[in-house]
C-alpha cells in the first residue's frame, strides 16, 4: 500500500482513537457527586432462629460494602437507609475506574498510532535515489570526492594554534 493511503488510514483512527479518548475524558470531568471505593453487594443471611423463613432455604437480604484494603477484602455492613446512596455511589466509582482505564488504554493506542503515522510520513535525507547519485565515481577515491566538495579554511593564529575564521574574527584580528 502506498505511503499516503497509510497515511491517511492512520489519520482516520488516530482522529477516532482521539474520539473516544476524549468521551472518556468527558465522563471524568462531569463526575460531580461524591463516590465510595468498593463494590456494592446483596448477600443472603441466615438468622439463625428455627421457626424463621430462611430455616427452610429462604435467606434474609443483607447488604455490604466489599473493599479491597491492602490486598484483602473487607466486607462493610452497609445499613438499609443507606442502601441507595452507597449502591449508587459505589456504580459511579465503578464506572470511574472503567473510564479512566479506557482512557489510559486509548492514550497508549493514540501514542502507538502518532508514532506509526511518524513512521509514514518521514524519509531518509538524502532519498536513496540522491544517495546513488552522490557516490564518489570510478578511480576517485572516497576521501578526496569528499574534500573536493567543501573546502574550508582555517587560519593560524598567532599562538600556533588552528582556528576557523570565525573564531579570528571575533578576536578581532
Amino acid at each position: 500500500m502506498p505511503k499516503s493511503r497509510d497515511a491517511s488510514r492512520l489519520r482516520q483512527q488516530l482522529a477516532l482513537t482521539e474520539a473516544k479518548r476524549d468521551g472518556h475524558l468527558k465522563m471524568l470531568l462531569d463526575t460531580r457527586l461524591r463516590m465510595v471505593r468498593g463494590s456494592f453487594v446483596l448477600l443472603g443471611k441466615k438468622c439463625g432462629k428455627p421457626n424463621c423463613h430462611c430455616a427452610t432455604g429462604e435467606t434474609h437480604p443483607t447488604r455490604y460494602l466489599s473493599i479491597s484494603e491492602e490486598g484483602r477484602k473487607r466486607m462493610v455492613h452497609v445499613r438499609s437507609a443507606d442502601e441507595v446512596e452507597v449502591r449508587d455511589a459505589a456504580g459511579r466509582y465503578r464506572r470511574f475506574r472503567e473510564a479512566r482505564a479506557a482512557l489510559a488504554r486509548l492514550s497508549a493506542e493514540v501514542l502507538a498510532l502518532a508514532d506509526a503515522l511518524q513512521e509514514c510520513l518521514v524519509d531518509p535525507y538524502p532519498s536513496a535515489s540522491k544517495r546513488e547519485q552522490s557516490r564518489p565515481r570510478k578511480g576517485v577515491r572516497h576521501d578526496e570526492h569528499q574534500r573536493s566538495g567543501s573546502r574550508t579554511s582555517s587560519k593560524t593564529d598567532d599562538e600556533g594554534r588552528g582556528g576557523s575564521m570565525d573564531g579570528d574574527l571575533a578576536k578581532g584580528s
